[in-house]
């Protein structure tokens, strides 16, 4: 006697994947010449869209969680009795005026953030007996190593404490892109001169050549 039978499963849709496939302007030969004309607009083509939200917006949702033991108003209280922050102007002693009042070279106007960044890593340091690892660098004349030919300049960017570069540029006089963790363009103005355009596409290039290089 025949036993009982599975019946046959119904034939199932081809699934159609949600990302369709294309073209990347970053793979191209062109964008890897180095020429930052060519990059700029190669990286804006492929993003095609970036969204711009509010500082608390990414301090919320994009900034991991501070150390347990770390205390903001102890930080600032060591920044104020150091005399590196005044509460009553409200201002770091290394900006006494705003920036887009100052009449020097931008990269002469934010050389201060070297010492703000110094001192609030050494005052969260002292809090949490944490070492620090990342470190704030400023060098807008001088574009990282890459392996590949590349001219980009940022502003500033933080470098990794413990470089994971190989080679020729594992020496710690030498700053690779793949030491980089995140890089900075510093403009004097505050992005509504009808140049905001122009400066996103700095800081899209910046950004993206620590995963390109």
């Amino acid at each position: 006697m025949e036993g009982p039978r599975t019946p046959p499963s119904a034939s199932r849709p081809s699934v159609v994947p949600d990302t369709v496939p294309r073209g990347r302007n970053t793979s191209t030969q062109s964008y890897r010449t180095g020429d930052l004309s060519l990059g700029k607009q190669a990286v804006l083509k492929d993003l095609d869209h970036v969204a711009v939200v509010p500082l608390d917006y990414f301090n919320t949702a994009v900034m991991p969680p501070l150390h347990p033991r770390m205390n903001i108003g102890e930080i600032e209280s060591r920044l104020t009795n150091s005399r590196v922050l005044s509460m009553k102007s409200g201002r770091w002693a290394a900006f006494p005026r705003d920036p887009e009042k100052e009449a020097s070279h931008e990269d002469t106007v934010f050389g201060g953030l070297c010492l703000v960044f110094d001192a609030i890593v050494q005052a969260a340091q002292g809090i949490t007996g944490t070492a620090s690892k990342l470190s704030f660098v400023q060098k807008p004349a001088t574009p990282p190593m890459s392996e590949r030919t590349n001219t980009s300049r940022p502003d500033a960017y933080l470098l990794l404490v413990n470089k994971k570069s190989v080679g020729k540029y594992a020496k710690r006089s030498v700053h690779c892109w793949d030491d980089i963790a995140v890089s900075f363009e510093f403009k004097k103005c505050d992005g509504r001169s009808g140049n905001e355009r122009i400066d996103v596409s700095h800081i899209l290039l910046s950004n993206l050549m620590g995963l390109t290089s």
